[in-house]
């Protein structure tokens, strides 16, 4: 794409209100904030009353629990509040105060309630058994029994209570990358080729990945990972402090390492994170083939990583309005059905998404909300076609929030697991449609669906392939900081740049600043997240064909999926709505159809 001369980037009073989200659907006002968190220290010490009373009989405990949840569900309601608030303009002082005060509530929180796992654990697992029979304590039946599974790695009170306090120091090493990323790093400025400069910032930087002339796009690269280099010792010394205290905690909870604890929150087997890898290795000829591709439709000599974002394929400028990609997402959507579709009316016309980049607000996008309210989305909308999707894929998340609340509270939150899997089958469907909408008799039909197709496999690349990348050396990473290796900016850097040529195949040329890439994935300090990104695209795309194909059964199987909660481990919600990840038969489906849809794009481009 063509860039146009800058104009200024508006503040957030400019914006008008449609386009800002309501955080007053949470709380009104900032007073009513600061009344609501003087509510609970009363409520912590509601929660201890019940302190070494629990096998004094079921209704002990299950007030108890209810306790607890009031403690955690108005703490919830505040840290969203605060955090959403401080993400709108990072710079506000205000904001940042208030979500550094309700985090440390928080940790005080987990501290005040230490004792409940211990003693719940500790109960006669008969006894417990037979309490969980009890009709009043269906919301809590699947949270006990993961209880009764967990008892090897729980602690006594006072080890629960003592780890907890390390908890906000952890959190200060996630907020202090947040405020350097954010508000802290300049990314400068580079040529515009016309005697002109562009300034740089990550939302521009993304538009610049697909511009058509290579200096542009190899200058921004170059300048972007250059900024974080210039922090590289600090950064290094950062993430590498992380790790630790990632390692640190899983031991303390007698794990053998820190994925075994990543995995053994949401029961998943220990081959499912190597069988991954070794699935998308095993794909790497088709890979191969595809950045082939790529090059000789670029007609370059050589293929560099700041080429592998713009499309292959060109298509007229063209300026996407927020309302038309509302529009189109909507129509896109519709094969879920008329339940799914008054959902989203809601949230495309409630305020409920705030859209334009305005200076201080948080890079990129995010689903988030509370149980009381409704779910929110945080987007940087620039009018592409990436944004378009990333509205799909996020609204897809917010979906899945919104069905998975009308369950009681204590079920009411997926498992992280599962989290990619909603807003991916969005952005199936939503290019599934878009590409059914190409007339093939026509030059212009078939030039669409290929620049369709070429956006659909870049997803697949970015979201399989890079984020496959990303778990391995995140996984690499932590596996050097467990054998008491040194973690520094250049082990970090070669662990980066062996897997950026392994992932790329040795006719891509790897810039020496790409080993610098690791320093600004924000996701790398949430240890073994990213690796279901690719669980989830492939879990997505049987989901997705399922409901194309069966049509209201699988619509009935997906609500179901979406409506599902924490009620059973990840693993059986998914077999229930008919996918089965223990097998590698789902990421083994998605590897074919990266390859189905490289041969379409080859075929019309003649290229097969």
């Amino acid at each position: 794409m063509e860039m146009d001369a800058q104009p200024p980037r508006r503040s957030r009073g400019d914006i008008p209100e449609q386009y800002r989200w309501k955080l007053e659907d949470i709380f009104p006002t900032d007073q009513a904030w600061e009344d609501t968190l003087k509510t609970i220290a009363p409520l912590m010490e509601q929660v201890r009353q019940f302190r070494s009373r629990l096998d004094e009989g079921p209704d002990i405990l299950f007030q108890a629990l209810q306790q607890s949840d009031a403690l955690d569900l108005e703490l919830t309601e505040l840290y969203a509040y605060a955090r959403m608030r401080r993400d709108e303009d990072n710079s506000v002082s205000q904001y940042q105060d208030m979500t550094d005060r309700v985090t440390g509530l928080y940790y005080q929180a987990a501290t005040a309630t230490a004792f409940l796992s211990p003693e719940i654990a500790g109960l006669p697992e008969e006894k417990l058994i037979a309490w969980m029979e009890i009709e009043s304590f269906q919301p809590y039946r699947q949270m006990l029994r993961n209880l009764v599974r967990t008892r090897p790695h729980i602690l006594s009170e006072a080890e629960e209570a003592l780890l907890s306090r390390f908890g906000p120091v952890a959190e200060g090493l996630n907020n202090t990358y947040t405020v350097f990323d954010n508000v802290d790093l300049k990314l400068g400025s580079i040529d515009d080729g016309q005697g002109g400069k562009i300034d740089l910032t990550m939302a521009i930087f993304g538009q610049l990945r697909e511009h058509r002339d290579r200096n542009i796009r190899a200058a921004a690269f170059g300048r972007v990972h250059q900024a974080f280099a210039e922090f590289g010792q600090t950064l290094s010394a950062l993430y590498a402090t992380r790790v630790k205290a990632d390692l640190s905690f899983a031991l303390a909870r007698r794990h053998e390492d820190s994925l075994s604890a990543a995995l053994f929150s949401n029961n998943l087997p220990g081959s499912i994170y190597a069988s991954l890898i070794a699935a998308v290795h095993d794909g790497q000829a088709t890979l191969n083939r595809y950045l082939d591709l790529r090059r000789r439709r670029l007609d370059l000599a050589d293929l560099h990583i700041y080429d592998t974002y713009i499309p292959i394929m060109e298509m007229p400028v063209r300026k996407i309005t927020y309302e038309e990609a509302c529009e189109t997402v909507r129509k896109g959507l519709a094969p879920l059905g008329p339940v799914y579709l008054e959902a989203l009316d809601k949230h495309l016309n409630g305020r409920w998404i705030d859209v334009c980049e305005t200076p201080g607000k948080t890079n990129g996008a995010y689903s988030w909300g509370t149980y009381k309210s409704h779910p929110f989305v945080l987007l940087n909308f620039a009018g592409t076609l990436s944004d378009m999707f990333t509205l799909a894929h996020e609204i897809g998340h917010s979906l899945h929030t919104y069905f998975t609340n009308q369950r009681p509270y204590p079920e009411a939150s997926y498992p992280i697991f599962l989290a990619e899997i909603a807003s991916t089958v969005n952005e199936v469907l939503l290019v599934r449609y878009l590409m059914q909408a190409c007339d093939e008799t026509t030059n212009e039909g078939r030039q669409e669906k290929s620049y369709l197709l070429n956006h659909f496999l870049e997803e697949f690349r970015l979201t399989v392939f890079r984020q496959t990348m990303f778990a391995e050396f995140e996984w690499l990473a932590h596996q050097r900081a467990e054998r008491g290796e040194s973690l520094t900016a250049e082990s970090l850097c070669g662990i980066y740049q062996n897997l950026l040529r392994q992932y790329f195949g040795p006719d891509v040329v790897i810039d020496d600043f790409m080993q610098w890439e690791w320093s600004r994935i924000p996701h790398f300090y949430n240890a073994y997240y990213v690796y279901q990104y690719a669980t989830g695209f492939s879990a997505a795309v049987t989901l997705a064909y399922s409901i194309l194909e069966e049509g209201q059964p699988a619509v009935d199987r997906y609500l179901a999926f979406l409506a599902a909660g924490s009620s059973d481990y990840p693993l059986e919600i998914l077999r229930s709505a008919g996918v089965d990840l223990s097998s590698p038969e789902p990421v083994q489906a998605a590897m074919r159809e990266f390859d189905r849809s490289l041969n379409e794009l080859a075929r019309l481009l003649g290229e097969d």
